[in-house]
């Protein structure tokens, strides 16, 4: 090698170095950059959906329902806590799927099992029932009877719990309040079935006594005063569904007031009382004479679905020696 290139090789050995070490610390460089941008803490999920603004709740169309004294009663949602003063009503909140809507009920409310495991706001009767327990329940809605409940409606409205009062005289109002319930808590389909299986039920025993002698029936509202059912009453509709007639169907009052001789008059082939009536037929002279037989209290005055099971067992105890 000459001295001429011994001269200048040195030196550029020295760039190409020179250049290589920055070339590497270049890319060093870079891969210390890469590596902190991938370590750099992203914002959660959590924390952007923490800071957005809570989306909009879903739309519910106001609704609004009459109600048998024709009160307007509007709602802007699905009432969650409800106390019923009615065993049928609660029979039928049970029966449609709302049952655990349910917070408080009346002493009577004792069908089906788990209505008694709620909060008792007192007996049926208005005169009995707690402002102070309902109103310690913060319920949504308080479905009540118009005629038993028509004097706490006021003070209800002055503890601004909303109210809905219900009184069916027939089994078609029956239907209609049962689908009432369903729109007013949301449970319309329950509802519809139950309203369904009722049609059903009652279409059956009306084919099963179709050709049949109706029966001539004395139904015991109360014994002392002695009472009746009127014509114009769920009882006397459903004795008739039955294949009976009510002695008393021609009369307008709801729960009058007969006498022992009037009763006879009318040869009655059986008399109906509940076990709750006292001594009913028993304690009459004037009955002794006419087959009598005591069923629930209750048969006919719970308008809820097991009235058609009310009805398919008074068929069999109008019918059964036919």
């Amino acid at each position: 090698m000459n001295r001429t290139f011994q001269k200048y090789a040195k030196p550029n050995q020295m760039i190409i170095s020179q250049w290589k070490k920055n070339l590497l610390l270049f890319f060093i460089l870079l891969f210390i950059l890469i590596l902190m941008g991938s370590c750099t803490p992203r914002p959660s999920s959590k924390l952007l959906s923490d800071n957005r603004s809570p989306e909009a709740p879903v739309k519910y169309t106001q609704k609004t329902f009459s109600d048998a004294l024709n009160r307007q009663y509007t709602q802007e949602y699905d009432p969650r806590r409800i106390v019923s003063l009615v065993p049928a009503v609660t029979e039928i909140l049970f029966a449609i799927g709302a049952g655990d809507r349910v917070v408080g009920v009346t002493q009577q409310c004792d069908y089906p099992d788990e209505a008694k495991t709620r909060v008792s706001v007192g007996a049926f009767s208005d005169a009995s029932v707690s402002m102070d327990r309902i109103r310690s329940l913060t319920p949504d809605l308080v479905i009540l009877s118009a005629d038993m409940h028509s004097g706490i409606i006021s003070l209800l409205d002055s503890l601004d719990i909303p109210s809905f009062a219900v009184e069916p005289r027939n089994l078609s109002q029956v239907y209609d309040v049962i689908s009432l319930i369903g729109d007013i808590t949301g449970y319309r389909s329950g509802a519809e079935a139950e309203v369904a299986e009722m049609k059903r039920q009652i279409f059956g025993v009306e084919k099963q006594i179709q050709g049949h002698e109706p029966r001539l029936v004395f139904w015991i509202i109360s014994d002392d005063p002695l009472s009746s059912a009127g014509g114009e009453t769920l009882v006397s509709e459903a004795i008739r569904l039955s294949g009976g007639k009510n002695i008393f169907d021609d009369l307008k009052e709801q729960w009058p007031l007969v006498s022992p001789e009037q009763v006879v008059s009318r040869k009655p082939d059986i008399i109906i009382q509940g076990n709750n009536t006292g001594s009913g037929s028993r304690g009459n002279n004037s009955f002794r004479e006419i087959r009598t037989v005591v069923v629930s209290t209750d048969m006919f005055r719970r308008y809820g679905p097991s009235l058609a099971d009310d009805v398919e067992l008074l068929a069999k105890i109008l019918h059964s020696s036919d």
